[in-house]
């Protein structure tokens, strides 16, 4: 009997981890793996051979100063690209990759999903997913078959576009 409800369990837990999978984020082509203290569930990630890009979000003082995001390498070849995300603030931040020829640091901030202080995500290529990156976490998502192109690095949580966390992003031929 002990047996029994042992395999229910296990069974309940694999499908209950299976939906949250299912259910994360709305990007194209991309899959996460999250680490680090902030728990989550963690998808393991589609992203073998291509460029990988490291990318750092941070703030010092929350919403009361300047927010940064740094991404190295700045640019990629063409196919898979899988951005590794580490949140070194002190407050929850995500990244969301936009096609866009629009200067980085020139996007309209109006609102998005009923937010405001957003920028538009209707050219997202991919991004971190739900939830957000709690201070001290890391995520990584990958990008399949990224196109030649000029992309835009967001942080689109509210207002926090607006305090400096974009940053230019080319993908070449």
């Amino acid at each position: 009997m002990y047996r029994g409800r042992l395999l229910i369990i296990t069974a309940m837990l694999v499908g209950a981890t299976a939906l949250a999978a299912c259910g994360s984020s709305s990007s194209k082509g991309s899959s996460t793996t999250t680490t680090g203290g902030g728990g989550g569930v963690t998808v393991p990630s589609g992203g073998a051979g291509g460029t990988t890009v490291n990318i750092t979000v941070s703030d010092t003082k929350g919403l009361s100063a300047a927010e940064t995001l740094v991404a190295t390498p700045a640019t990629a070849k063409a196919g898979s690209v899988t951005f590794v995300v580490k949140n070194t603030g002190t407050i929850d931040h995500e990244v969301v990759v936009l096609k866009s020829s629009t200067a980085f640091d020139k996007l309209p901030i109006t609102g998005f999903d009923g937010e405001a202080n957003r920028v538009d995500e209707a050219t997202s290529q991919g991004e971190t997913g739900d939830p957000a990156l709690k201070p001290g976490e890391s995520r990584s998502f990958t990008v399949k078959n990224m196109a030649a192109g000029t992309y835009v690095l967001v942080c689109n949580i509210a207002k926090h576009y607006g305090l400096g966390m974009r940053a230019a992003f080319t993908v070449t031929a």
